[in-house]
Parts: structure tokens; C-alpha cells; sequence
């Protein structure tokens, strides 16, 4: 692979905010990433659920420039963070330790299912009340 090659820090997600079971519309939803020294280095991006419950963020891209010539192991912290009426729920918290696309969930696209009433619990590597649909 290249200098051009591109990192996938958090792959393409969509998603479906429920409340005891009905979409919920109106959620705010928070993406961060972190993958550096730098907290900072990637600013958060912010969406909010549409009348069907659902949501979705882009992929996180860098190019790998010299890391793809200089032996490491990636990690890399994703968080979402859904916040309705004030409340703060933690959705999906991951440690990603590859470049790969969907690596998240070994291959599989990103479909999740997040349900404010469901108790924060880790599912496979990631914690949160998301679950891979």
C-alpha cells in the first residue's frame, strides 16, 4: 500500500435511536475519534436522528502518509454519544486496532441499533446500548 493509501479511523455508520421500542426523532448524536497525541486532531461531528429514528456518519478518513512505512499498531477510539432531554447515553465505544474499513465488526457494515432504555453493556469489543443489527 502507498503513502496515498487512505485510513479508515471510523467507518461509514448508520443507525435507528429507539425509545422502549418506537423510533425517536430529535436525538442529538455525537461522533468523536481520537488516533493521535492530539484529542483534538479531529473535531467531533454532530447529527441528530431523523422522524424514522435513523442516523448516519460518513466514514473517518486520513492518508497514511509515512505510517504506512513505519511499523505500529493503530488505535484508535471511536465514541457515540446520544444525548435526549439533557440525558447523555453512552451508544458505542470502541478500541479499532486497523486501518481496514468495517474492521469494527469484523467485515460487516456498520448498522446499528441503539435503545435508550437498554443498559449500557459490552457487545463482542465494543461497549455501549448499540447493537450490530
Amino acid at each position: 500500500m502507498g503513502a496515498s493509501s487512505r485510513l479508515v479511523l471510523f467507518s461509514e455508520v448508520h443507525g435507528t435511536v429507539l425509545k422502549d421500542g418506537s423510533p425517536l426523532a430529535g436525538a442529538e448524536i455525537r461522533q468523536e475519534v481520537v488516533w493521535s497525541d492530539n484529542k483534538d486532531e479531529i473535531p467531533a461531528r454532530e447529527t441528530a436522528s431523523d422522524g424514522n429514528g435513523r442516523f448516519s456518519f460518513t466514514a473517518v478518513e486520513r492518508t497514511a502518509g509515512a505510517l504506512r512505512v513505519v511499523p505500529h499498531q493503530p488505535v484508535i477510539l471511536q465514541k457515540l454519544i446520544i444525548r435526549y432531554n439533557g440525558v447523555d447515553y453512552p451508544a458505542w465505544r470502541h478500541t479499532k486496532n486497523s486501518y481496514e474499513e468495517n474492521s469494527e465488526l469484523d467485515g460487516k457494515r456498520m448498522n446499528l441499533v441503539c435503545e435508550l432504555s437498554r443498559e449500557p453493556d459490552f457487545e463482542g469489543t465494543h461497549y455501549g446500548i448499540c447493537r450490530a443489527s
